[in-house]
Order: structure tokens, then C-alpha cells, then sequence
């Protein structure tokens, strides 16, 4: 068996759309409702990653990186430039997702490594969302305060951490 972790590319895609929806619904099946998880599609997945990964690459910036094990997407991580001016950070990590079945196999700190690496940086999580707040207090990061609420995701609340 052989992982990889590379950049992406537009012919990626739809396979990144695919592992998206396939994270979101594992992740979130506790959080969002499952009418919120069936409208969103791998398609329209894959479109805005296609759009993402056109826009990053054409501004020379960094595309997500993905993981596969033999050929099998199993995660993705995207990080870069703080995306507001009055960010406490100049990087932030904008994503990271891993399927279920990678989870505890260290495929998350491979993945956030090889995005931001020991870097201060800031991200934002869902709140009562308890596997990755504790996955990024291991590596330091911790919550400042700041919150938002996401009109176009069921209304979640999300936290600010920090490193």
C-alpha cells in the first residue's frame, strides 16, 4: 500500500467533489440536517472546486493537496493567505477533511503538515464539533473568541482557533 500526498489538479475535481460530499456527510451527519446533505452534490462540488482550483493556481498560490492510499482519494487540505485583512494570522488553513476510515491513522497530521507545516496560522471549526477541536489543540492551536454564524450552512456557529 502506497500514500501519496500531491497538489491537485482541475482533472481531480470530480473526484474531490466526491470525497467532499463523502467528508461533509460523515463529519456533519450530526450537525446538518440530511436535506442539507442531499442538496449538496458532488457535482456542484466538483464545479467549485474546478472554479477553486483555477482561481488559486492563476494567482500563484497553492492548490489543495490530496491524499490517496493505492489510487483511493482519502483526504484533502487547503491552506494559504489569510482571507480578511484583520485576520490574527497571515495563514490560514481553510480545510481539512479525511474519510472516517482514515481517522486515527495519522492521515490529518500528514495532511495539515504538509499544508501550513508548524506555522502560526488560524482556521475556523464548527462548534460541538469535538474530533477536530481536539485534533488542533494537539497541534496548538486554541480558540481566541471569535465566532460567525453561516447563514448558508443550516445557521452553525463556527470558532476561531489560533496557533
Amino acid at each position: 500500500m502506497s500514500e501519496t500526498i500531491r497538489p491537485a489538479t482541475v482533472d481531480d475535481a470530480p473526484a474531490l467533489g466526491a470525497l467532499h460530499m463523502a467528508c461533509w456527510r460523515e463529519a456533519y451527519a450530526g450537525h446538518l440536517s440530511a436535506e442539507f446533505l442531499a442538496r449538496a452534490t458532488p457535482q456542484s462540488s466538483a464545479d467549485r472546486w474546478v472554479q477553486t482550483i483555477t482561481r488559486v493556481v492563476g494567482e500563484g498560490g497553492s492548490p489543495p493537496l490530496l491524499a490517496e492510499l493505492d489510487g483511493a482519494l482519502l483526504g484533502f487540505a487547503m491552506g494559504g493567505a489569510a482571507r480578511v485583512d484583520d485576520a490574527p494570522r497571515e495563514t490560514e488553513l481553510y480545510a481539512l477533511y479525511a474519510r472516517a476510515s482514515a481517522h486515527g491513522t495519522g492521515l490529518g497530521q500528514r495532511l495539515l503538515d504538509a499544508t501550513i507545516g508548524g506555522r502560526p496560522a488560524f482556521l475556523w471549526v464548527l462548534d460541538r464539533n469535538p474530533r477536530a477541536t481536539a485534533f488542533y489543540e494537539r497541534n496548538g492551536f486554541r480558540f481566541d473568541g471569535a465566532t460567525e454564524t453561516l447563514p448558508d450552512f443550516e445557521n452553525q456557529l463556527q470558532r476561531r482557533m489560533v496557533r
